[in-house]
């Protein structure tokens, strides 16, 4: 199903209806919604003739301008609950499925437009749970992030648009296109902003999981026409395994994973690599958790009926019921866990009763996330997995293929360059990397981040550091020893994360590669050994000295590009050699986000039961910061 929507400003211009011909004929919409058609209604039904549409809904304007009117084909069913000149609210159906569509037209002026937003929030009050489709011209934007030129305008101003949606629990769909669909001409400036949108709410997103919203060119008005794809065909993707923390504590979980007897041994006890012992490990969790029941959601109904039934019939002794009210009580934790692994919110802490949000959260970034399609080099777009994988692979071809270099040109580049690490740095930063330095680097990482190709995420290897940290720091040393990585290490899953909102092309995405754990563990303890060790050498953090030995000092910068901007550099720097040189503001964010990898290092080692053995090595002033982090942790 399809539905088109278009601001005309008059529809009785030629090169109007000239254009809406086209658009019906390129798109075929079964709905049609214009608004300021400014025309007569014997001249509206003549132009919906002529598109082919019979049945329509026309609400007349008040005053001379505006009126509304939708089209729709004789496939689809739609009954109005209630009209007005900036609210059409009905039922549609088609191909036999049911929703709610409201077609709106925010009032120009503020007070006006803020009425229509409280009838829309008595509508919703009303509608809790129901399939609700709603697409205009809102005249309204969420923030100035929606808003390019002109004087910015005040937060208050989106503050009851934003309510509405909230309140309606209303959602964008997926774009494709320019989503600035309005542009003019206002004083000075030249403003354009997001006005006409397409929401719904989460149980429509159900429904129609592959929907789209595209934003077509601007000709006859200062609106862009939408067109609406609703699709509740969705290609099924085959589930991938991941590491769920939640199965940790439960019965015969442990054992499953030391089933993997190599996966404790060191690389010199074992001929088989880490890779495949790490493989070996999955499966046997996956045959664990086939045999268990893991769904919270099916626990809790099961206990609750138990429950339920068992009151109601007086067969429960006291101890049964607490003992259900109890499981009931785990069931709903392991349920809110699960979710905030899945949304992956490390600000929001569980244990409050959140799972609604982290629910939400993880049903909106999946929506939000979907890549239904995507603008090739040549301007076309493409639509499906199939044709979206085309342009993907075309791009990163393109864009990461290398050109021979000529022959000598390294030489010549760097022919001036002159010593400046000593033999004693040298020795220092290439030193063999320690279990404190790795540990350092998987800790540092997280527990819920996205995990890699083979599943297992930082979760994983923080609650198993005791077992499998001689297996790991045996791999990390032999690869800085050899300078060689198994190929696998290497394989990854590649996530866009939009640079733009709404993505349009390629260009529009930061490629980010999810490592493998395994692969992260060389890498990161890599770059963690290269900072602790260079940190004296002004390579990290707050310089201390510079590579000829002379001390730093802090100087400020009068250069017109940078004026007043403090900088650190050597005593010695008038020497003509090359010393030490750092912006005095990078060199205390390295500071500072190195205190913070430390205290979630901390909180890691608390968390998984390393704390006695941790405070035995800490003095009193570290004690006294680590019961305060715990203090806090508990708050």
């Amino acid at each position: 199903m399809r539905t088109l929507h278009w601001n005309c400003r008059g529809l009785g211009s030629d090169s109007t209806v000239r254009r809406l011909k086209e658009i019906n004929r390129t798109y075929l919409p079964d709905i049609i919604y214009l608004s300021e058609t400014k025309q007569h209604d014997d001249y509206i039904r003549d132009v919906g003739g002529q598109l082919g549409f019979v049945k329509n809904v026309i609400v007349s304007p008040v005053g001379l301008s505006g009126r509304l009117v939708i089209f729709w084909k004789n496939e689809v069913e739609v009954s109005v609950f209630y009209q007005s000149p900036n609210l059409v609210d009905c039922s549609v159906k088609c191909n036999g499925i049911s929703f709610i569509c409201s077609f709106v037209y925010g009032h120009p002026e503020t007070s006006q437009r803020n009425h229509l937003w409280e009838i829309l929030e008595r509508i919703g009050t009303n509608r809790r749970g129901q399939p609700w489709f709603i697409l205009g011209d809102f005249n309204e934007f969420f923030g100035n992030h929606e808003k390019k030129g002109g004087p910015v305008c005040s937060d208050a101003s989106f503050r009851d648009f934003r309510r509405m949606a909230m309140s309606c629990e209303f959602t964008e769909l997926k774009v494709a296109g320019d989503k600035f669909s309005w542009a003019g001409q206002r004083g000075q400036h030249y403003v354009t902003c997001c006005l006409d949108k397409s929401m719904a709410t989460s149980e429509w997103h159900n429904i129609f999981p592959a929907s789209a919203t595209e934003y077509l060119e601007f000709t006859e008005s200062d609106h862009q026409p939408l067109i609406t794809f609703m699709s509740k065909d969705q290609e099924i993707r085959r589930g991938r395994f991941t590491f769920d923390g939640r199965c940790y504590d439960k019965d015969g979980f442990q054992d499953s994973v030391l089933q993997e007897k190599n996966l404790t041994q060191t690389r010199t006890n074992t001929n088989t690599s880490m890779v495949e012992r790490i493989h070996n490990c999955r499966k046997y969790i996956s045959k664990w958790k086939k045999t268990k029941r893991l769904n919270a959601a099916e626990k809790i109904a099961t206990i609750r009926h138990k429950l339920d039934r068992g009151i109601a019939s007086g067969s429960l002794s006291n101890d049964e019921r607490r003992s259900l009210s109890n499981a009931l009580n785990k069931a709903y934790i392991e349920e809110e866990l699960f979710w905030k692994q899945k949304s992956r919110i490390s600000w929001l802490q569980s244990g409050d009763r959140n799972t609604k949000y982290f629910h939400s959260d993880t049903k909106a970034k999946r929506s939000r996330n979907r890549l239904n399609s995507i603008m090739n080099e040549e301007g076309v777009i493409k639509r499906g997995s199939a044709e979206v994988q085309e342009v993907d692979i075309q791009y990163f071809q393109n864009l990461y293929t290398s050109t021979p270099v000529a022959q000598g040109l390294y030489e010549e580049a760097f022919r001036d360059f002159h010593q400046t690490v000593t033999p004693e740095t040298k020795e220092d930063l290439t030193r063999s990397v320690t279990l404190e330095e790795i540990q350092k680097a998987v800790f540092d990482i997280g527990p819920h981040r996205e995990p890699g190709p083979n599943g297992l995420s930082g979760d994983f290897y923080e609650k198993f550091w005791s077992e499998i940290n001689p297996a790991i720091l045996s791999e990390v040393q032999a690869f800085f020893k050899s300078g060689q990585l198994e190929q696998s290490h290497n394989h990854t899953n590649i996530c866009l994360i939009p640079k733009v909102t709404p993505p349009i092309t390629m260009k529009d995405f930061r490629p980010i590669a999810l490592w493998k754990m395994t692969f992260n563990h060389s890498s990161d303890s890599s770059r963690s050994s290269i900072s602790s060790r260079g940190r004296r050498y002004g390579l990290h953090g707050i310089p201390t000295k510079g590579f000829c030995g002379g001390s730093t000092v802090l100087v400020t910068s009068h250069t017109i590009t940078n004026p007043g901007r403090r900088f650190y550099t050597c005593s010695n720097n008038s020497d003509g050699g090359v010393h030490v040189w750092k912006w005095w503001d990078e060199a205390l964010t390295e500071e500072l986000m190195e205190v913070k990898g430390d205290l979630k290092t901390l909180e890691a080692r608390i968390r998984y039961g390393h704390y006695h053995s941790e405070c035995s090595k800490l003095g009193e002033d570290e004690l006294k910061m680590v019961k305060e982090l715990l203090d806090v942790k508990k708050k």
